[in-house]
Formats: C-alpha cells, sequence, structure tokens
C-alpha cells in the first residue's frame, strides 16, 4: 500500500492578499480549499502565513499517497484551481515529504509550528533528526512534531542555487508560541545536542507559522 505523504505548498502572496473575511481575494481562498475537500484522497489541509515574511503562506495538504495527488491534477477541476491560485500569488513552489508521525497530527494541535527544511540532507540525516527529538524530550511549551525525508529532490523554494536539487529532510515542531521556542534554544538541553543537526546536510530554512485547519 502506498504511504500517506503530505504535500507542502509554498505560496508566495501578491501584496494585500486576505485569505479570510468577505473581500473577492477571501472568496477565491475559500473557492480553493473546497475544490481541495472535494478531492478523492484528500486527508485534511491547514495552511498559514509564515511570521517572518507574511506574503508567504506555507500549506499543507494530507494525501492517501502521491498517487491521490497526481489523480487530482487530472479532473477537470484542476485547470480552474490552479486559474485562481494565480489570481492571488506570485508563485508557488511544492513537493511531498513522508511525515513521522503520519498523518503529522500536530499542525492541527500547536498554535506555532517551528518550520524547518534541511536541504541536500546525507543518507544519515532523517536519522539525525529522529534522534534529537527524541533526546530533547518534552521541554516547556512543546507541543508535538512531524519529521521526514522528502519525496523529490528538491531545491530551495527562493535564494538556493539555481537548478540544484537533493533530498531534504523536513522538521516541524509544535510550540505554544514562538517565545517557548526561544526559550527552548538557551537551554543546556538544546545546546547538548543540537549537533545531532549540524554538519551532515547543505544548508537550512527555518519559518514560525501559526497553521490553521481546514
Amino acid at each position: 500500500m502506498a504511504p500517506q505523504v503530505t504535500e507542502i505548498a509554498y505560496v508566495t502572496l501578491k501584496p494585500g492578499i486576505e485569505l479570510e473575511g468577505t473581500s473577492p481575494s477571501a472568496q477565491t481562498w475559500a473557492e480553493i480549499i473546497a475544490t481541495l475537500q472535494r478531492q478523492d484522497g484528500c486527508q485534511r489541509a491547514h495552511y498559514g502565513r509564515t511570521i517572518e515574511s507574511p506574503n508567504l503562506l506555507i500549506l499543507m495538504i494530507d494525501w492517501d499517497s502521491v498517487e491521490a495527488h497526481k489523480k487530482f491534477m487530472k479532473v477537470p477541476e484542476y485547470t480552474p484551481y490552479v486559474q485562481r491560485l494565480y489570481t492571488i500569488m506570485e508563485g508557488v513552489h511544492l513537493h511531498h515529504f513522508l511525515p513521522t508521525p503520519s498523518p503529522p497530527s500536530v499542525f492541527g494541535i500547536a498554535p506555532v509550528i517551528e518550520f524547518t527544511t534541511f536541504y541536500e540532507a546525507y543518507p544519515d540525516f532523517k536519522e539525525s533528526a529522529g534522534k534529537f527529538i527524541h533526546a530533547c524530550g518534552s521541554p516547556e511549551g512543546f507541543v508535538g512534531f512531524a519529521y521526514g525525508e522528502t519525496v523529490e529532490e528538491v531545491g530551495r523554494h527562493a535564494g538556493g542555487e539555481e537548478g540544484k536539487k537533493a533530498k531534504a529532510v523536513v522538521l516541524t515542531i509544535g510550540w505554544k508560541s514562538v517565545d517557548a521556542h526561544m526559550k527552548f534554544r538557551e537551554t543546556e538541553t538544546f545546546k547538548n545536542n543540537i549537533g545531532l543537526m549540524r554538519g551532515n546536510h547543505g544548508g537550512v530554512e527555518m519559518f514560525h507559522v501559526p497553521f490553521k485547519a481546514v
């Protein structure tokens, strides 16, 4: 049986776009989400603007499998779905990852997610990420986690080397607040274990995202 996957879409919104309320862009976004929810194999979706760059939206879609997502791309609804997206966005970069645990429930329960992608990950990096999570235990403000390797070879969504792609590892940690994450970084537990996350990948991108379930 094909494994459950989570699609990650980095959506760069046009300036002034609203996703909630009654504005035309909010209505368009509601239609986009409704289209997703009608698809066979679409389990759930979460979205949120990154705190560091509010025009960067991250949309997470849990699918039964990669094949379920590909099936959606062949249905008649897919073309108007994409056309609606392009009325509110400047660009999109997407890939899939295989989350542990599966599906990744942390997006629906954490007030904010530390959303980190480690690019050009060495073959042993996923194991290192798991060791780091379990070594850190349950620090103050910790809510949960999900991590896993990308299905595709991917490049950075922005600012990376042109055309350079490799497998990446996605690490998401749920916190009660951004401040809780920042305080954890000052603890001895973090300092004693962060070495597991260094030296065996080619670069990292990190955002904080308050996700909303739809």
